[in-house]
């Protein structure tokens, strides 16, 4: 008896907890692919390596480092939510892929209920936001965000800055903004990308308050605004005084073409518009790690029908009567803001895995306008509500196994026409762990082919070299190489790669260490010793001790 009271009371009449169920059940069916992928790319550093996950004794380097400075990278961007989420899944449950699968699924159709409950709150037609919600959940333009074990923090700031909104609705007092501060502090420990988040409040409040045209009404989210700048004055003075670059960009076609020319950054901001549009209205041939084109002319189709696609969209903003359509609008235009790449030059100019917010409101303005179409076929909207929901999940169903593992990804890239050199390195790695030793270096050289662009990178790429030749695995330890090397037919080739390593870095002590293991096993011991006198050194120059 108590079970069905228990049931009717989840489904009474005005119960949120059918939309819900309705929601989280077509995630759950879309994603049904994700579970057998393995760690990719950025999840080796992040996840797999990241010695700060290993142990509580690290949870405070954990909450104060950068990201990636677990995997032995150079730190890059402060993100303790998401990497505090990490540590107690690794912690539970240890390297399990199901399990990061699992976070951030759940976190999908977390965030599929909260712009629902969003929309509904903020005013939106209930289909109009049920609808929005579901297209927008199953749009496989958002595999890249879910299925890619280490993009949690995009995932996160979008729940918590949708949290933050919906604690604001409906009245904006005073009180409900100092509890949306706790929620956007928490939004910019995921993810940068969260202070746009004041701006989102503002047009909210613009969309549902009677009070929009009074200047005065904005002034009360001053804590909002104060954070964001406190936020932003913090990070300027830290990329200041460290050196460190937020969106570091090693192209010098970048750089002359991109980085140092405003209009050039405008105009490719523009030209990205149509990519994002027919990837919204016809999601085919989607990979991660596009190329595109500095753009320098309008004149070009792309930047030109990108500044009419702006152009329309001002217009609508300022001077349409569709007030969902304008809402829908300018919140794509604010969360996509940091992505331009106009203010701060990005390391990429698209990417599909930045429409993730983004679309969130776009999805609400439009269903709610297209609803407006249908007020007397109600059931054609429903109908053609489900075939794209059906068409959609299904396109991400399939979507998900490009993500099955590196190789997967790398082919996925690769047909649909990115640079193989791009993701070079990264594949030649995923080789050598399934000691495919042969692939590894065809991977390897076409890395070395393009090393104008990696010339950063030609150090590491000659050390994998010589680990193909000697064939051990990436960063293999001393005892791998020591039990490698009675079998290793090709020790004269992984010595001159080693030897082409030091002269593209001679402070890349682990090659001298490696050369000193292949000496002493030939019994050359001055040669031997030479090298370790330079790992001394090196190690003594970079205040590190020896390993």
């Amino acid at each position: 008896m108590k079970k069905i009271v228990t049931a009717n009371r989840l489904f009474r009449e005005g119960s949120p907890w059918p939309e819900r169920i309705l929601l989280c059940l077509p995630v759950l069916m879309a994603y049904a692919s994700v579970w057998p992928n393995a760690f990719v790319f950025d999840d080796k550093p992040l996840l797999v390596e990241n010695i700060f996950l290993k142990h509580w004794s690290n949870l405070p380097q954990l909450l104060t480092a950068l990201s990636f400075t677990g995997g032995g990278l150079r730190g890059q961007f402060y993100r303790p939510v998401p990497a505090l989420l990490h540590f107690f899944i690794y912690q539970a449950f240890g390297l399990s892929t199901i399990a990061f699968h699992a976070l951030n699924i759940a976190l999908q159709a977390f965030n599929a209920c909260l712009l629902h409950h969003f929309g509904v709150r903020a005013g939106f037609k209930k289909g109009a936001a049920f609808a929005a919600a579901l297209l927008w959940a199953v749009h496989p333009l958002h595999t890249a965000a879910v299925a890619y074990m280490s993009i949690t923090p995009e995932l996160l700031w979008c729940s918590f800055c949708l949290l933050g909104l919906i604690t604001l609705l409906p009245d904006f007092t005073p009180r409900k903004i100092w509890c949306a501060v706790a929620f956007f502090m928490l939004a910019l420990g995921s993810k940068e990308s969260a202070v746009v988040f004041p701006a989102l409040a503002a047009v909210t409040f613009f969309f549902v308050s009677k009070d929009r045209t009074k200047f005065s009404a904005y002034l009360k989210m001053w804590p909002l605004w104060l954070l964001a700048l406190g936020y932003t004055v913090v990070w300027l003075l830290f990329i200041r005084l460290s050196g460190y670059k937020l969106n570091p960009v090693s192209s010098t076609t970048y750089f002359q073409d991109y980085t140092s020319n405003l209009t050039n950054r405008v105009l490719t901001c523009l030209a990205t518009l149509p990519v994002y549009a027919r990837l919204i209205l016809w999601p085919a041939g989607l990979h991660i790690d596009r190329t595109f084109p500095v753009f320098n002319t309008l004149l070009a189709w792309q930047s030109l029908t990108g500044a009419l696609m702006a152009g329309l969209g001002l217009l609508q903003i300022f001077c349409g009567r569709a007030r969902a359509l304008s809402f829908g609008l300018l919140w794509f235009a604010i969360v996509l803001s940091p992505y331009t790449g106009i203010v701060t030059p990005n390391d990429a100019l698209i990417s599909e895995s930045w429409m993730y917010m983004p679309t969130m409101g776009l999805f609400l303005g439009v269903t709610q306008t297209v609803a407006g179409f249908f007020e007397r076929k109600k059931s054609a909207a429903r109908l053609l509500g489900a075939v794209l929901a059906l068409s959609l999940g299904i396109a991400t169903f399939l979507q998900n196994r490009v993500w099955r593992d590196t190789e997967t990804v790398y082919q996925n890239i690769i047909l649909n026409g990115g640079d193989s050199y791009q993701l070079s390195i990264p594949m030649g790695d995923f080789y050598l762990e399934r000691g495919e030793f042969d692939k590894a270096m065809e991977q390897y050289q076409i890395a070395l082919d393009y090393a104008g662009r990696l010339h950063k990178m030609t150090a590491i790429i000659h050390l994998r070299l010589a680990e193909a030749w000697l064939q051990v695995s990436a960063n293999a330890s001393q005892d791998d190489i020591i039990r490698a090397l009675p079998s290793c037919q090709h020790i004269p080739e992984a010595i001159a790669e080693l030897g082409k390593t030091l002269q593209s870095n001679p402070d890349f002590y682990w090659a001298h260490i490696i050369l000193a293991v292949i000496y002493r096993s030939q019994g050359n011991s001055q040669m031997a010793d030479f090298h370790m006198r330079k790992v001394a050194a090196i190690l003594q120059k970079q205040g590190d001790r020896a390993p």
